[in-house]
This record gives C-alpha cells, sequence and structure tokens, in this order.
C-alpha cells in the first residue's frame, strides 16, 4: 500500500480522530469545513482550516496548504525527508493492517512518483503556485458602508475608497479585497465586528459566500503593493507592516508618497523576498507590532529574536535592512506602529535601528 493509497482510505472520522491525537480544539464546524488551532506548529490560534471537499488543510499563520500527513509532521516536527516517520504515526494511530513498521522494508519501498509529488507540496513549493484570480463581480454584493472605528483610528474615507474596503451587513465584517501587482482580485478577506466571533475565530478570516472561500495565500503577496509599487520604487525604500489596517493608516498619513505593504502577517516569505527585490529597493523598514511589554522581558527577546529570524536574516544579504524598535514606550502594547499616528511614527522612524547588509 503507497502512501497515497493510505490518505485515500482515510475517512472523515479518521481525520477527526488524529486531529484529537494531537489535541487540537474544534472551534467551528459546518458542511464544508472544521476550523482548529494551529497544531500544525504546535500555535494556540484558530487558524488551521479543514476544507471537506478538497480534504486539504491550510494554516492561515506559518504554514500555508498541506495534507493531513503535513499536518502531522509539524506536530511531531519531522523534517521533509521523514514524512514516512508520520505515515507511521498515522497508521499506528488508525491501526491500519500492514502499516506500523512502515510500508514494507525501506529498500523495498517503490513508490518513489508519490515521494517526488509530496516534496512539491512542501511548504516552501506551495508559494510558488501561481494564485487564480476570482471575478471582480463578487464584490458587487457588498454595501460602501465605512465603519467609525476605523475613522477614529486614524484611516480616512479616501482611502478606504480607494482601497475597495465595504462591508457585508449580513456577516457583520469590514470587507478586505485582495489585489496582486496587476490589479487581479485574489483574495477577500472579512474583520469581524461581533466580539464573539473575534474570541472564536480572531478578527481576519478569509470570507466565504455559499459554499465557496475566498481565500488566497497570503505570503504570496504583498497587501497594498499594486498602489504603492510606484512609490517604493521612486524612494527605492519599502516599510513592512503586519496587517492591512496599518497600510490604510499610513495611506491617509502620506498619500501618494506611501511606501508601506502588509506582510499579512509577521513572517516574510520566500516569495515575497522576491517581488521586494524585484523592486530595486536599497532600504527595507521593518515595522511590525509591539510583542513585549517591557524592554528587559524575555518576551522582548523572544520577538527579537522572531523577527532576525524570519525577516531579517532573509534580507540582511541583499539590501540595508532597519527596524522600528519602541525603547521609549511611545506604543502600548501589541499596537502597530502606525496606530498612534503620524507624529509617533515619525519618531520611530528617525529613531529606526539599522541593521545594515550582511555580505
Amino acid at each position: 500500500m503507497t502512501a497515497q493509497e493510505l490518505k485515500e482510505k482515510l475517512s472523515e472520522d479518521d481525520i477527526r480522530k488524529l486531529l484529537a491525537e494531537m489535541g487540537a480544539t474544534f472551534y467551528y464546524e459546518d458542511d464544508d469545513m472544521w476550523i482548529t488551532d494551529t497544531i500544525c506548529h504546535h500555535g494556540t490560534k484558530p487558524k488551521l482550516y479543514y476544507y471537506k471537499d478538497s480534504e486539504s488543510f491550510h494554516c492561515y499563520t506559518e504554514c500555508g496548504q498541506m495534507d493531513i500527513i503535513g499536518v502531522v509532521m509539524g506536530y511531531k516536527g519531522y523534517e521533509q525527508e521523514e514524512f514516512q516517520k508520520a505515515i507511521n504515526w498515522i497508521c499506528i494511530k488508525l491501526n491500519i493492517d500492514n502499516c506500523e513498521y512502515g510500508f514494507g522494508k525501506q529498500e523495498q519501498i517503490s513508490d518513489w512518483e508519490f515521494i517526488r509529488k509530496y516534496r512539491r507540496t512542501a511548504k516552501k513549493e506551495i508559494e510558488t503556485k501561481p494564485l487564480i484570480p476570482y471575478d471582480k463581480s463578487i464584490l458587487r454584493i457588498f454595501q460602501k458602508l465605512y465603519t467609525q472605528d476605523w475613522i477614529k483610528e486614524g484611516i480616512s474615507i479616501e482611502t478606504m475608497e480607494k482601497y475597495n474596503i465595504m462591508y457585508s451587513t449580513w456577516q457583520q465584517k469590514i470587507i478586505i479585497p485582495h489585489f496582486d501587482i496587476n490589479n487581479q482580485l485574489i483574495g477577500v478577506r472579512g474583520r469581524s465586528l461581533v466580539d464573539e466571533d473575534i474570541d472564536l475565530f480572531g478578527k481576519y478570516t478569509p470570507f466565504k459566500v455559499g459554499r465557496r472561500f475566498y481565500n488566497h495565500s497570503l505570503g504570496q503577496n504583498l497587501f497594498g503593493l499594486n498602489h504603492n509599487m510606484k512609490t517604493i520604487q521612486t524612494k527605492r525604500k519599502i516599510m513592512l507592516v503586519e496587517a492591512e489596517k496599518s497600510v490604510f493608516q499610513t495611506d491617509t498619513m502620506f498619500g501618494e508618497d506611501n511606501f508601506t505593504v502588509a506582510l499579512c502577517g509577521s513572517n516574510l516569505t520566500d516569495y515575497q523576498r522576491g517581488l521586494i527585490l524585484m523592486l530595486g529597493v536599497r532600504e527595507v523598514i521593518i515595522a511590525l507590532d509591539k510583542q513585549y511589554q517591557t524592554l528587559d522581558s524575555e518576551e522582548c527577546k523572544k520577538w527579537a529574536k522572531h523577527i532576525k529570524d524570519k525577516i531579517i536574516d532573509k534580507l540582511s544579504a541583499y539590501v540595508v535592512v532597519t527596524v522600528l524598535w519602541d525603547s521609549n514606550d511611545l506604543l502600548d502594547y501589541k499596537d502597530s506602529p502606525t496606530d498612534k499616528g503620524k507624529e509617533t511614527l515619525l519618531r520611530l522612524m528617525d529613531q529606526k535601528i539599522y541593521v545594515g547588509t550582511n555580505n
């Protein structure tokens, strides 16, 4: 029995049992999907989606798209070449015959085509798979209504109109369309305004219409690049923020001089790095949220290491890297550098930490 045959044998109940074995909490269930915490990298956010039609998972924080074997590999900490261990673990947990000791002896495995196929679906390879644009007409079902909460947070109506921000009255969500560098619609995200939904699923989720999710690989785009590319190339610098809202705030502050894009997370993917280098920039400014309360805390050291490992080390060989780091308590805990207004952002820019080029 090949590994592909094993996956074909797994029922929905089997998948559920495996998730339970890994300690998953089911936050949401319907006929189309489940949402659990991100056990694939031992996370706690309800951002691991299982889509029943395609029998595939998508982690919307770090891991991207994968199958059940990929989830197990992440949970167990197996490397790509150790996928056989994940297969064996699945077979043991489900008491599937002839699998406890692997699919026969190692030297007898002949399904090399499956192995090559599985390696092509590893995380790094998925990020290079072309996105299929959606029909922009889907945006007609939403209303041009703008929340006062965002206006109070420094986002103008003009900016929201520019970025096609709308509102879904029946789901009580702010609608955030995502466009690629060629202005093609590649995804639609919803920002919930209902506290119960935020507690369960987080603030931002892919939007669902009927049985269809308008989702995309967030690591395969830089939000706002379609609007700000010209300024980025002219100034030869780019500022990386976490969320779309920060792009809107800087657009309101600087208008056509805005050189900000959002990673939609706190990790820089290889695909995003390629986009940045393609733009010919000389300086990359990292402006992530303040994920520490005091400078002398372990939390602060951990966050600094995360930024170094996930972003700085990927860029410093090619460009000058600087970091906005709040050393003077200008921001509150978990604030973006853009949250306290233009004056505070400019002060942080004046105090940015120079990382330099790693040759």
